[in-house]
């Protein structure tokens, strides 16, 4: 269900976005372990099928729903699903799978919580239109990047090795995933965001399948790994987990946000995944949770809420004059 406003456009019901940001919240949280599980037996090339499964029953569901024109498929728009795809697939997503393999989780979960640095910065420069993030926006990010760091740093205390290439790796996944995440907000695309969506994950599985093919060439690790250690029905269960939930449910529920809320309320998901890993753990493995969990909680969920409040206080003030009209 949607609203209507007083100059006559339409904007989503409260349900439907606390369903998508519940879906990014979530869902996401889940999927780190599903990577890494999955990225054993080929990053690149797993990942590319992945999207382009995911893509193909879109772009069907979209099309049984009469949503597809034939304006949506013009070679500007396929511009910006390679553009988008290759950002946040190529990128992103590749970027996460191989740090996976020389970083520990916390630690990508740490640089994980760069990504709003990026994204809210992104945004203002390249949508000119928007107001720059208040003081009281950037005080949400740092409560939340503070938050992941309490959570880890003791456990990176003990660590012997970083790997240095991870880290710079994780850079550039977090740098790509904010300019796809920005760049798909640009006008150009489908108009509908299914369809848009659709094609990002045609167009970025096809950029990691094609991606997978100088990396196995340098490396062995992607087709060589596919056929000497094939997945087994575990991974593969962990792969059409990530087909379903990671892209059909949370990848298209992240990119309908980015069209319908600011990048800064958007990011906080860098925020809660962490959270849910954990929880995930400590409910299936037994890992324990003490006071520092509880206070890096505090923190990470403090920032998402000091976010979330100052973009409602601002609505509120800017919408009041209009309803005493």
């Amino acid at each position: 269900m949607q609203t209507t406003s007083s100059s006559g456009s339409t904007s989503p019901s409260a349900t439907r976005t606390a369903l998508a940001y519940g879906a990014v919240y979530l869902i996401w949280g889940s999927t780190y372990l599903a990577i890494k599980l999955v990225s054993q037996h080929g990053a690149f090339v797993l990942a590319g099928t992945r999207f382009l499964t995911a893509g193909t029953l879109l772009l069907a569901f979209t099309w049984w729903r009469g949503e597809c024109r034939r304006s949506d498929f013009s070679g500007r728009s396929w511009l910006n699903a390679v553009i988008v795809g290759t950002c946040l697939m190529l990128l992103g997503n590749g970027g996460v799978a191989i740090a996976t393999k020389t970083v520990d989780s916390g630690l990508v979960a740490l640089m994980t919580a760069i990504t709003p640095l990026w994204l809210v910065g992104l945004d203002s420069m390249m949508h000119r239109t928007h107001q720059r993030p208040s003081a009281v926006v950037w005080l949400g990010i740092a409560m939340g990047i503070a938050g992941v760091v309490v959570l880890k740093v003791g456990d990176f205390g003990g660590a012997a090795v970083v790997s240095t290439i991870g880290v710079v790796v994780m850079l550039i996944a977090t740098l790509g995933w904010a300019m796809g995440s920005v760049w798909s907000k640009r006008p150009g695309s489908a108009h509908s965001p299914l369809v848009a969506t659709a094609m990002q994950m045609l167009a970025g599985g096809v950029v990691l399948v094609v991606a997978s093919i100088p990396k196995e060439l340098i490396a062995h690790d992607e087709w060589t790994l596919l056929r000497t250690s094939p997945p087994d029905l575990t991974t593969w269960l962990w792969w059409g987990y990530l087909v379903v939930f990671g892209s059909l449910c949370g990848f298209t529920a992240y990119i309908w946000l980015l069209r319908n809320q600011p990048a800064a309320r958007v990011a906080t998901y860098a925020y809660v995944n962490p959270l849910v890993a954990i929880a995930l753990g400590w409910f299936l493995l037994s890992e324990p949770i003490g006071i520092r969990t509880f206070a890096a909680a505090g923190l990470m969920l403090g920032g998402v809420a000091v976010i979330q409040l100052a973009k409602a206080r601002k609505t509120l003030f800017t919408r009041a004059p209009i309803a005493a009209e």
